[in-house]
């Protein structure tokens, strides 16, 4: 699947070659990310809720390339792959997005392909727009180890007005599942460590409420400028479909971003962004060895972030997440117990300081330093990151 990709976007630079095609023009992206650290946790897997958080003290977290494409006024698309370091030092690659948008009057949007679905604050950003080093608790752990992604359609409308906008998205297909790391798991062959895993719901009893089957989401985003300088985002997100156990997983969150700017709607100056966060989940489960022992389960997250730039090149960001832990569907087999779903409680407080540097037209370079303190069952563990990026291109199609 990863050769098809790198094909197709050869070929698509082909084409654009062509006089046939002369009306295409295509925008090539290139990301870096690549960081060095160190955590008090043995294992950094148990702290990593995203397909792309650290994994080990020296990682490749990602080498994106991609292109946006653009035929006439109306039609646009975008297609990319990611590589990446595994636990154990070797080097994976998946094609993230691939998609086409239809733009028509009056506000509508068509979208078809693969895509990262619009639900909440970070799910549709890649790993280079991240404010930190690691992924939201609730994006990886909620909605998927690599976020939530479709192979479907999707129908936008949005409604500009004087003082800001209303849009309200909804798509349709198959969610496109999750399988970051689990081969190299498996290879290690530590079973007591997967059990250990298992007991605080990084195993198949958590994953298994993951969507894995058809899958429908709904945001819907108000936009309010108070005034030039003072601006409010308000989401109402949902999602629907089936997960592993062969059942159902419905998602309901909301969002809350206001932000100040020092010059307004101008870039540029200093700003600050206050915002929250929060998810229900609820999941329809069934035990693997005993049909009968069925039910439904709510879980519940938060998260605060806060952001300050206080001059073009610098930005400070502190964010705080809460995972509630849950456990249903117990079974006692040899004395010990086992559950169905489970899910272990997780906060974290992340602190960063970023730098950004300009350094061509559509080529930028960041180097960001963060702490994350995180609490778990089994007691806390503190980590220091610094991560150094590189990106090139323009901002990409969404």
């Amino acid at each position: 699947m990863q050769t098809s990709c790198v094909m197709r976007i050869i070929g698509l630079s082909m084409l654009a070659a062509s006089p046939v095609l002369g009306e295409l023009k295509l925008e090539p992206t290139l990301h870096i990310n690549a960081l060095v650290g160190e955590s008090s946790a043995d294992h950094l897997e148990d702290l990593a809720s995203h397909g792309h958080d650290p994994n080990n003290n020296f990682a490749l977290q990602g080498l994106d390339l991609g292109t946006n494409l653009h035929y006439g006024d109306d039609i646009s698309g975008f297609v990319n792959m990611n590589a990446f370091s595994t636990p154990d030092h070797k080097m994976e690659a998946e094609w993230e997005e691939g998609f086409l948008k239809y733009t028509g009057g009056d506000g509508f949007e068509i979208r078809g392909g693969r895509f990262l679905n619009r639900l909440g604050g970070q799910n549709n950003q890649h790993l280079h727009s991240w404010d930190f080093v690691d992924a939201n608790l609730s994006t990886g752990l909620f909605l998927g180890e690599e976020a939530l992604r479709t192979d479907g359609g999707e129908l936008t409308w949005t409604r500009e007005f004087d003082t800001g906008f209303f849009a309200i998205s909804g798509s349709f297909g198959e969610a496109v599942e999750h399988s970051h790391g689990h081969e190299e798991e498996d290879d290690h062959g530590d079973e007591e460590e997967h059990e250990d895993e298992d007991e605080h719901g990084h195993g198949e009893e958590s994953e298994n409420a993951y969507f894995s089957g058809d899958l429908a989401t709904v945001r819907v985003l108000f936009g309010y400028n108070h005034t030039d300088f003072h601006q409010h985002r308000f989401g109402l997100n949902g999602a629907w479909g089936e997960n592993g156990y062969g059942h159902d997983t419905s998602i309901y969150s909301t969002d809350y971003t206001y932000t100040w700017r020092e010059k307004g709607l101008e870039s540029g100056g200093k700003e600050i962004s206050l915002g929250l966060e929060y998810y229900l989940r609820e999941v329809e489960w069934e035990h693997a060895e005993n049909a009968s022992n069925r039910g439904k389960t709510s879980q519940s997250s938060v998260m605060a972030i806060a952001k300050y730039r206080f001059s073009d090149e610098w930005v400070g960001d502190f964010r705080y997440g809460w995972i509630e832990g849950v456990e249903a569907g117990e079974e006692i087999d040899m004395g010990e117990v086992e559950y169905a779903f489970a899910s272990e409680e997780r906060k974290r407080l992340s602190l960063a300081l970023t730098r950004e540097i300009d350094l061509y037209k559509d080529t930028r370079s960041r180097v960001r330093l963060q702490y994350n303190h995180d609490d778990l069952e089994e007691g806390s563990e503190n980590s220091v990151w610094l991560q150094f990026g590189f990106d090139f291109g323009p901002g990409e199609v969404r």
